[in-house]
């Protein structure tokens, strides 16, 4: 009894300090804890802002519009095509916020964008190479023409971030590939990467409106670069640093790109080929950063996290002071 009295008290004072919110929607069956490492560092930085965001997780029912400022769909992209039912939820949400002048955050409807066939065709017209990309919709006539495509190219998921590829050096190896068991089935160029040391890198950049924050750059002997398979020594953690505490040198092309697709807020992963020029692999507008296994790149966190918590607060138009901390 004593302690729900507490938190009841509690709550109150936290209304009268806090009078609006920022409005946060997960999906609890999938990516249930998205941005926890956020959220938690914002505990640990910014006390006074860690009582700004209100979560919950869909469907919900939100009855008093009046106490939000800022409406966050903090949702697996792309929401329509993977879980049209967690879309519809999000979008009658998004809706209300739209007749209350509440601002969102990477409308729902915008991460359709991020479909990587998709992506590809809007991130090529503003300049930038990306792979060429062909959705595959009869597996069976693909394998007869490889839709224009020389070998060797991959097989992977159109939808899903991270799925398992399937690398083709010679058609017959079509045979190998469950496409019974692909939701989107899509065909990619293979583009080589590999640098001079005979290491590929992947570059991260967080595009955070119109600011450009370096996010930790991945070395491996393999040239799908995870971090599974990330080399790591004096030489790779130097490079990374550099990286991350500088500027990005793509910045103004891809916010250009950024534009294209729609979104406020996401990271790019990029790669460069064997003449410097600049392959834009995928953009990623539910971007995971979470707390580093290593040590070192907990500034390139600190950095990322301090840009977000000062751009939610100036889409929201609330007034709290945010940490100043050490980016390098």
């Amino acid at each position: 009894m004593y302690n729900q009295l507490r938190q009841t008290v509690k709550e109150l004072v936290n209304n009268i300090r806090y009078p609006k919110r920022i409005l946060i929607v997960r999906q609890s069956d999938h990516q249930s804890t998205y941005n926890d490492y956020f959220l938690y560092w914002v505990s640990q930085h910014c006390p006074e802002a860690a009582n700004l965001f209100e979560l919950h997780y869909l469907p919900c029912q939100i009855t008093n519009w009046d106490r939000y400022a800022l409406f966050l769909p903090w949702l697996q992209d792309p929401l329509k095509e993977r879980f049209p039912h967690i879309y519809q939820y999000a979008k009658e949400l998004e809706v209300k916020c739209l007749e209350h002048n509440i601002p969102v955050i990477n409308p729902v409807d915008k991460l359709s964008n991020s479909v990587k066939s998709v992506a590809a065709r809007i991130i090529r017209s503003v300049g930038i190479r990306t792979a060429e990309t062909v959705p595959i919709t009869e597996p069976e006539d693909f394998k007869k023409t490889l839709g224009g495509l020389s070998t060797p190219f991959f097989i992977r998921e159109d939808y899903v971030h991270g799925s398992k590829t399937f690398f083709i050096k010679h058609p017959d190896e079509l045979q190998n590939v469950p496409f019974e068991k692909l939701l989107a089935p899509i065909a990619v160029e293979f583009i080589d990467t590999k640098g001079k040391d005979g290491l590929y890198r992947k570059y991260r950049y967080f595009a955070i409106a119109d600011e450009g924050i370096p996010g930790p750059l991945m070395v491996s002997q393999a040239w799908e670069v995870r971090d599974k398979n990330r080399v790591v020594n004096e030489a790779t953690i130097a490079e990374d640093i550099a990286y991350f505490s500088g500027e990005d040198p793509n910045h103004q092309k891809l916010q250009q790109a950024r534009k294209a697709l729609g979104f406020d807020y996401m990271a790019f992963d990029y790669s460069y080929d064997a003449q410097g020029n600049m392959v834009v692999w995928e953009p990623n507008p539910f971007a995971v950063i979470w707390s580093s296994r290593l040590p070192y790149q907990m500034p390139s966190i600190n950095r990322i996290y301090t840009a977000l918590l000062k751009f939610y607060l100036e889409r929201a138009q609330i007034s709290v002071t945010t940490p100043t901390i050490a980016s390098k």
